[in-house]
């Protein structure tokens, strides 16, 4: 599998066409296109939520270019991110330690919001003929999310000595300077620390089951899949104490974990992300693997990341965020076509054959294509616009 995360944006401002065609370019057959991003509104008409863009169904206009390419289109739902239903909703916001209710976050432990999406995920598989749901946010957003009074109670119910968890908390996060001491009792075993992270895991895996029964009695054979933070590949202390994300448990309830191992974000290189697929692959034996393809990256690093993926055995393949942010080439023919869709114009590219490197100043404007000769041994991408480099992917 070669995936890549789309915003629907990119159709609204280039086309369904022009979008997939360079998808086909260089092999993607899974696409994960926002259907409900940050701001709850949708690339499709609902009767539920609000539309990204009145007049156009983006959904449709991607399922169709996609369909006829023989790409799968996955409904990608930022799941716990919702703006629209927080300002309707205001007491739904996930409850800040100190600072209350957030105005884009709802709460997981919601009830009505979860049957909220269910319901708006079940009128979008109802009309589009999409290939999966990915689901993303799956998850609390930080440790110092999730304590309202409902919360504190549910800690308690299951065990929690919570007047003790939350002057660890304000030990750990507002002591001069921070520190661990939180993360550093859970892997010490202490038993309050650890009921606290399995009351959020259960409550994530709890939201996880109440989308899934309903999505899969509505459509059983399609792929359901979430993005996962990537520290639970290896830190459980770090990600079921802040996230709620448990990678054992997750990678047995959907079909695709995709683990987002950006590289550059995390200030990592490509032993880091080798070491985010072993861990994943310890814990599911279905993952496609997220690489950092967008600003901070380049055409080097990212080659590197695709290498030491690569190296580990039993990945399904990998996964570039995101379409429109990166710089995209093809070898065929012997030719290298290149295809921009970023939004400011490339200038030059510097081509790697063997050990040698070739420099070249170049033209290439937003959306458009550029074909080079004689460059049959290109091993290696990587692009500028002006003084900046920009991410690039060379498809072989």
């Amino acid at each position: 599998m070669l995936g890549i995360w789309m915003w629907a944006d990119s159709v609204l401002a280039a086309g369904a066409d022009k979008v997939f065609d360079d998808c086909k370019l260089i092999g993607v057959t899974d696409v994960f296109y926002l259907t409900k991003g940050l701001s709850g509104r949708c690339a499709f008409p609902s009767e539920i939520a609000p539309c990204m863009e009145k007049g156009r169904d983006l959904l449709k206009e991607a399922i169709v270019a996609a369909h006829r390419r023989n790409i799968r289109l996955h409904a990608w739902f930022t799941s716990a991110q919702d703006a629209s239903y927080c300002a309707e909703h205001p007491a739904s916001g996930l409850f800040h330690f100190r600072s209350g209710h957030s105005d884009k976050t709802v709460s997981i432990a919601d009830d009505t919001y979860c049957m909220y999406l269910l319901k708006l995920l079940g009128e979008m598989l109802h009309n589009y003929d999409v290939d999966g749901v990915h689901l993303d946010y799956l998850r609390y957003n930080h440790l110092l999310y999730g304590w309202s009074e409902a919360d504190k109670l549910r800690y308690q119910h299951s065990g929690v000595n919570v007047e003790h968890v939350c002057e660890l908390i304000e030990c750990t996060f507002y002591a001069t300077p921070e520190n661990q001491l939180i993360f550093d009792q859970y892997r010490r075993g202490e038993a309050d620390v650890l009921a606290l992270a399995d009351a959020r895991i259960q409550t994530v895996n709890r939201f996880a089951d109440e989308l899934l029964t309903g999505l899969r009695e509505q459509k059983p054979k399609i792929c359901y899949s979430a993005a996962l933070m990537p520290e639970g590949a290896y830190d459980s202390a770090f990600a079921h104490l802040h996230y709620g994300q448990c990678y054992r448990d997750l990678g047995k309830r959907f079909d695709l974990i995709l683990p987002m191992a950006y590289s550059k974000a995390y200030g990592k290189d490509e032993s880091w992300v080798k070491s985010v697929a072993q861990g994943a692959r310890s814990f599911s034996p279905s993952v496609l693997l997220g690489l950092h393809a967008y600003e901070g990256s380049s055409g080097a690093a990212l080659a590197k990341d695709i290498e030491a993926a690569g190296s580990i055995e039993g990945l399904r393949g990998i996964c570039l965020f995101r379409y429109g942010a990166c710089v995209l080439g093809k070898v065929a023919n012997g030719k290298l076509i290149l295809a921009n869709p970023l939004s400011e114009s490339i200038t030059r590219i510097e081509l790697t054959e063997g050990e040698q490197k070739q420099s070249l100043e170049i033209a290439l404007p937003p959306q458009e294509r550029l074909t080079l000769s004689h460059a049959s041994d290109v091993c290696m991408l990587r692009a500028w616009a002006g003084e900046k480099e920009v991410c690039a992917y060379l498809a072989k």
